[in-house]
């Protein structure tokens, strides 16, 4: 319940404030320390403002092409047409209630970063602060956006590298309108906290981006997610990787569950049976039990399938709001050569549809928009089964993730408090140094390890080389030189592009078993260093550069036994014969290549780090231990210091961290809320008690200290 984590707040703000002054007196006799109970508080202030202001966000993924924008639009009512591009840059949909418009803003490092793109493409962009309104400027504004950069890259003005500046979550476009399958919702409910869309850029990623960069955009976002939505055209094989995503991403110490994923298999109107009697029945019967057999691991169930027709329930939104009035001849004259008008007649009224829409009263026009638009699927289960639940399950999780940050502040403050405890002796820099040294072999080990388990093999080399080229490739013309070059260069990037997530799964693994444990299996003293690693994932590796890449081509390209005819007033004939055994030397080669990056990478990022911040500790080590036998470092007065307080708090705070509520399972909300809240009461009183004699003992041992002195004094 929110109150009782608010509750929690103060209590452990009460306890932060007392630690506070407590340190206040040793901690001013050392240089450049901040107290550690005022670097806490900060952060309960934060956790206050998240919980004034709670959010839960759904996610949107899906590969390029499956019409996730026009869901979004038809999900939260914004009846405009998607831009006819591929979105490009991340779009966050904000429920506000009782808005009129919708209306549009973006961070200023975004739009800067946009206006210096469209430099590039002599194109103009202007962003003001302040907010685009209402629905076809916000449109307008999305469809320039996306334009940028969509252009941008297919003219090769901007890089791959420049794309991972908007692959951060807070690289986006945000968007405030009151979603329309959420007018019923309780005003109670809404005023709890926001619910918020992000839809995910998935663009084609041979072309727009690369698809390590797509994958890390939406393991970015899924860090971050309450729920998700895969959206997956139901006529088409279904990507791995998004099924990789959703797996790893429950597997993290977070709050996002099983229950929080739904896969809406959207394009059934694209499906032959769609259309035949009970087609849409039978289409999402098939549907639903084809992606239940295709994501069962990450979903609870079929009923966590939706099928939608999201393009329909779009265009129907558009064309109730374009249309507002009778279908006269002018107003049709006007209409019939725009798509979205064809679309929708010729669906509803076949081909010959001019003659049945012509003279059409507003009142039949608006009945025929509302039944295609529930015939798209969107506002009915998909609003109701994810749109609702985010508020009523979601929301309270937001407030979970509070009280699970909240536990791991105090378990931090609590464990520095020890460490601070023993700061006045000097560190045995031996100790510290063999442990490293065991530390260090044992990550070379595990490197290795990784190495030979996440990196493909020589089998896999070979197996890909039989699958693209069984038999003889034969080039023969005047442009053979350039094809048998060609061949090799588009073997060697469709090999790399196969092997890049073994090589970025690969340094991830390193990563971790050579850095994960490294901060928290020895707890160094306050004025030391920890070790830290360069980075925590293999994400922007790039296995071979392409320099390399083409000298193998090169190298390569020049093995294959060509033949060589010249003829007299013609041009001299070239045939090359590329045999599966050159395929097979070529891509071996570029896998050794590979092999060879793969381990300086690893050298890099994991050994390298760990023997530098070895060398700084060491070295820090000891001039900590020259400062504390010099006297520069401790305490400016010779008095001993009570540390009773922290063994005090030591022992209460840790409860607070571990607050379960209430441990009845078998009971109704009422009985467990009512408990909870007990609980909480009662573990709040226990504190504060503690606190209190405290504060007593704190108060008599100053009386006494005073006493002392007068008698002095009087002596």
């Amino acid at each position: 319940r929110k109150d009782v984590v608010d509750h929690l707040l103060d209590l452990t703000d009460e306890a932060l404030d007392f630690a506070a002054k407590r340190l206040e007196p040793m901690m001013s006799g050392y240089a450049g320390e901040m107290n550690l109970a005022v670097g806490a508080k900060a952060k309960v202030r934060e956790f206050r403002q998240r919980q004034a202001n709670l959010q839960a966000q759904l996610v949107i993924i899906g590969p390029c092409q499956v019409g996730k924008t026009s869901l979004t639009y038809s999900l939260v009512g914004f009846a405009a047409l998607p831009p006819t591009i591929p979105s490009m840059v991340t779009t966050r949909w904000v429920h506000t209630p009782n808005l009129a418009v919708p209306r549009l803003t973006m961070p200023e490092s975004l739009s800067s970063l946009l206006e210096s793109w469209a430099q590039r493409l002599e194109t103009s962009f202007t962003w003001h602060d302040g907010a685009v309104e209402g629905i076809d400027a916000v449109a307008k504004a999305l469809e320039q956006v996306h334009g940028i950069v969509y252009d941008g890259r297919t003219k090769g003005l901007i890089n791959s590298r420049e794309l991972d500046a908007i692959s951060r979550p807070s690289m986006c476009v945000s968007i405030e309108v009151a979603f329309s399958a959420l007018a019923s919702l309780e005003e109670s409910l809404t005023e709890c906290g926001s619910l918020s869309i992000v839809d995910l850029p998935s663009p084609d990623g041979d072309v727009l981006w690369e698809v390590q960069d797509v994958q890390l955009l939406s393991k970015r976002a899924l860090q971050e997610a309450d729920g998700v939505l895969v959206v997956v055209d139901a006529s088409k094989h279904v990507p791995r990787w998004m099924g990789n995503l959703l797996r790893e991403a429950f597997v993290q110490d977070r709050v996002l569950r099983f229950e929080d994923a739904w896969i809406v298999a959207n394009r059934i109107d694209h499906m032959p049976e769609f259309f035949c009697k009970d087609g849409v029945t039978d289409a999402c019967q098939r549907v639903k039990a084809q992606q239940h057999h295709d994501f069962h691991d990450v979903i609870l169930g079929e009923d966590r399938v939706i099928p939608t027709a999201a393009r329909l329930s779009l265009l129907a939104l558009y064309g109730n709001r374009q249309v507002t009035g009778e279908l006269n001849q002018s107003l049709l004259s006007s209409l019939d050569r725009e798509p979205w008008f064809a679309q929708i007649c010729s669906f509803l009224f076949g081909v010959h549809w001019s003659d049945k829409v012509k003279d059409m009263d507003r009142t039949k026009w608006r009945r025929s928009m509302k039944e295609l638009h529930l015939l798209g699927q969107v506002t009915d289960h998909l609003a109701n089964s994810v749109l609702k639940t985010a508020y009523v399950k979601m929301l309270p999780r937001s407030v979970a993730r509070v009280m699970f940050d909240l536990s791991q502040l105090i378990s931090s403050f609590v464990s520095s408090l020890r460490a601070l405890e023993g700061t006045s002796s000097t560190i045995d820099a031996e100790t510290i140094r063999n442990l490293f040294k065991t530390y260090s072999e044992d990550v070379q080990k595990r490197m290795n390890a990784c190495l030979s388990q996440n990196a493909p093999s020589e089998a896999d080399s070979k197996q890909l080389a039989a699958s693209k080229c069984s038999a003889p490739v034969v080039f023969d013309g005047r442009d053979s030189t350039e094809l048998n070059e060609k061949y090799f260069s588009i073997l060697a990037r469709e090999a790399m592009s196969l092997w890049q997530p073994y090589f970025v799964r690969g340094i991830t693994a390193c990563c971790e078993e050579g850095g994960a444990d490294a901060v928290t299996k020895q707890k160094l003293l306050l004025d030391s260093k920890n070790l830290q690693l360069l980075a925590s994932t293999g994400e922007g590796f790039i296995p071979l550069q392409n320099s390399e890449r083409d000298r193998l081509v090169q190298e390569h390209a020049g093995k294959v036994s060509v033949t060589v005819a010249k003829q007299l007033f013609q041009w001299t004939r070239r045939t090359y014969h590329i045999k599966p055994e050159n395929a097979s030397a070529f891509l071996l080669d570029l896998l050794k290549s590979c092999m060879s990056s793969y381990a300086a990478e690893i050298q890099r990022r994991c050994i390298l780090p760990i023997q530098q911040n070895f060398q700084e500790l060491e070295s820090s080590i000891e001039e900590l231990n020259r400062q504390r036998l010099a006297g520069a470092r401790r305490r400016k007065d010779s008095r001993s210091f009570d540390f009773s307080f922290a063994h005090r708090l030591a022992e209460v705070l840790p409860r607070v961290a571990d607050f379960n509520g209430s441990r009845e399972e078998e009971s109704s909300s009422e009985v467990l809320a009512e408990a909870e809240a007990e609980n909480c009461e009662k573990l709040c009183q226990e504190v504060r008690t503690v606190l209190q004699d405290e504060q007593l003992t704190l108060r008599f041992a100053a009386d006494l200290a005073e006493f002392g002195k007068k008698w002095l004094e009087l002596e």
